[in-house]
C-alpha cells in the first residue's frame, strides 16, 4: 500500500520498557568512562538525548572537550552495562507497527534520544520488527529536533515520498511533544507515566499502550 502518511515513533518508553534500564546503563557507563557524578534530573536539560547528556556531564566534570572518540567509547561501555537486561516491549507495539504497515497508508520512522548500539539491543531484546534503515538516533545529532527531521527524511527516502501528507510523532516524554510542537507536527501520547504532564503541554490524545490506541485517529 502506497504510503502517503508518516507515524514517528520514540523508543524508550513509547515503544518500549525500557526507560529504567536505559537510565540506570547510562549513568553506570558514564561512571566507567570517569564521570563520577551525572545530573538524573533529565527534565533538567536542554536537549534529551544520550549524547548530549553524556557531553554536558563529561564537560563538567572532567573539565576537557568530548569528542567522537569519547562518544564511541561510552556507546560502548553503555551496551555493556545493558547486555544482560530484560527488555519488553509496551503492550501491543510489535503488533501495531505491523498493522500499519500492512493495513494502513501509514510509513514508520525511529527517532530516538538513545545511541544506536543500545537502541538496537534493546529493540531485539523486545522482539520489536524494524527496519534499521528507519532507525535516527542520537549517536550523529545532539538535539531531538535533528534526529527527528532526519528520521523523516529517511522515511521519505524509504517509501519513495516527497512530502508526508501528516506527519504524527508518538512519545511519552515531555520533550517528545515539546520536539513535535517545535517541528509544527502532530503529536499522540503513549504510556501511563507522563500522561497529566503531557496534557499540561498540549497533549490532545494520549494512550497507556498499543491495545487501546484508536486507530480511527489516523
Amino acid at each position: 500500500m502506497k504510503k502517503e502518511n508518516l507515524l514517528v515513533f520514540d523508543i524508550d518508553g513509547t515503544l518500549l520498557d525500557s526507560e529504567n534500564v536505559h537510565q540506570t546503563g547510562f549513568v553506570k557507563a558514564m561512571k566507567a568512562i570517569g564521570v563520577s557524578s551525572v545530573n538524573t534530573n533529565w527534565e533538567s536539560y536542554t536537549h534529551l538525548t544520550d549524547s548530549y547528556i553524556a557531553k554536558e556531564n563529561y564537560e563538567i566534570v572532567i573539565n576537557r572537550g568530548f569528542s567522537n572518540q569519547i562518544l564511541t567509547r561510552f556507546e560502548d561501555e553503555f551496551l555493556k552495562e545493558i547486555l544482560d537486561a530484560s527488555v519488553t516491549e509496551i503492550q501491543g507495539a510489535d503488533a501495531f507497527l505491523n498493522k500499519i504497515l500492512t493495513e494502513t497508508n501509514y510509513g514508520v520512522c525511529f527517532a530516538t534520544g538513545s545511541l544506536l548500539k543500545p537502541a538496537i539491543l534493546k529493540l531485539n531484546r523486545a522482539n520489536i520488527r524494524y527496519d534499521k534503515e528507519l532507525l535516527v538516533t542520537s549517536s550523529h545529532y545532539l538535539t531531538r529536533e535533528e534526529i527527528v527531521n532526519a528520521a523523516i527524511a529517511k522515511a521519505k527516502t524509504y517509501f519513495g515520498v516527497k512530502k508526508f501528507k501528516r506527519v504524527i510523532s508518538l512519545g511519552d516524554g515531555i520533550w517528545d511533544v515539546k520536539t513535535a510542537q517545535n517541528l509544527n507536527l502532530e503529536f499522540i501520547g503513549i504510556g501511563e507515566k507522563n500522561k497529566e504532564k503531557l496534557a499540561a503541554k498540549g497533549a490532545k490524545h494520549h494512550f497507556v499502550n498499543f491495545k487501546e490506541f484508536d486507530i480511527n485517529l489516523l
